[in-house]
């Protein structure tokens, strides 16, 4: 479904681990903050777009050198030119995009982003943007794990602050089923308890330490899941029912609704012009996604 090439490279990028925020692009660090209530005028008299990431999530977001590519990356260039400014890109580690996006160190965070109360306490959120899931990763020929309630009891690890992560932990936001005011029906869970949920920086980590044994299992996007284990196709699978069905949006600090109205527009155009569907079948391939 994904394109082939370029996969020593991505292995190379999803591989490094990075603890503390690395940023490239034009400028310097000394203009980020301050973002989060800029107006669209104001990105334009700045002459820079900030887009925050975490460029170890392929196909979304990865690099090719020293060059961040992938499917939010492209979209993120596009918004730079409609502006006609410079496209700067912070890449950190996932929750570093969370909070630099809502204490204004971007102006849009882009990362494969899911939406919930909780983010949303803090940031607001474009309209969906891409429909993904959340997969289970086994070693390859484990009978023990067959369903989401077989992990309990196990040992699960995820990319740190993901939807994954926040699953094996089980988390009120997410691992249970909903009433219909959106609160969490403790006795109505959606996978097993896990014993231990352990965090790792990078899916592609969590995925080495379950190769290694240091794990059971690991709950990741589907798309990265797919694209890592791909790599490793003798050592891991991945089992064939979604545990959580996902909605990706673009990220804004929290009160920039001409940021997030501004962004739905041109998430809209793009859609008329061909763009969007010319960015998702070059990364997606054949794709449903609209």
């Amino acid at each position: 479904m994904k394109k082939k090439t370029s996969v020593i490279l991505i292995v190379a990028a999803i591989m490094i681990v990075s603890l503390t925020a690395c940023f490239a692009g034009c400028g310097d660090t000394s203009k980020e903050g301050g973002l989060a209530s800029a107006s669209i005028d104001q990105i334009k008299a700045s002459g820079e777009l900030v887009v925050a990431t975490s460029a170890n999530f392929p196909p979304f977001e990865y690099k090719e050198g020293s060059k961040f590519v992938g499917w939010d990356m492209e979209i993120a260039q596009y918004f730079a030119d409609k502006l006609g400014v410079e496209l700067y890109i912070i890449d950190s580690d996932f929750e570093g995009v969370l909070s630099g996006t809502a204490t204004g160190k971007a102006h849009i965070g882009m990362a494969g982003i899911s939406k919930n109360p909780i983010r949303d306490e803090t940031l607001d959120f474009s309209d969906d943007v891409f429909d993904s899931s959340q997969m289970i990763i086994i070693r390859k020929g484990d009978t023990r794990i067959q369903n989401a309630f077989d992990l309990e009891g196990m040992i699960v690890g995820a990319q740190s602050a993901t939807v994954g992560y926040d699953l094996a932990n089980m988390d009120d936001a997410w691992a249970y089923e909903l009433d219909e005011n959106g609160n969490a029906i403790l006795d109505k869970p959606i996978l097993g308890a896990p014993a231990t949920a352990r965090p790792y920086p990078t899916g592609a980590e969590a995925i080495l330490n379950l190769i290694n044994n240091n794990i059971d299992a690991v709950i990741l996007d589907k798309y990265p899941a797919e694209t890592i284990c791909a790599m490793y196709p003798d050592q891991v699978e991945i089992l064939e029912e979604p545990i959580f069905e996902d909605h990706y949006a673009f990220a804004v600090a929290e009160g920039n609704t001409e940021l997030a109205n501004w962004i739905n527009d041109t998430i809209a155009e793009m859609k008329e012009n061909g763009e969007w569907k010319r960015i998702t079948e070059k990364y997606f391939g054949s794709t449903d996604q609209e």
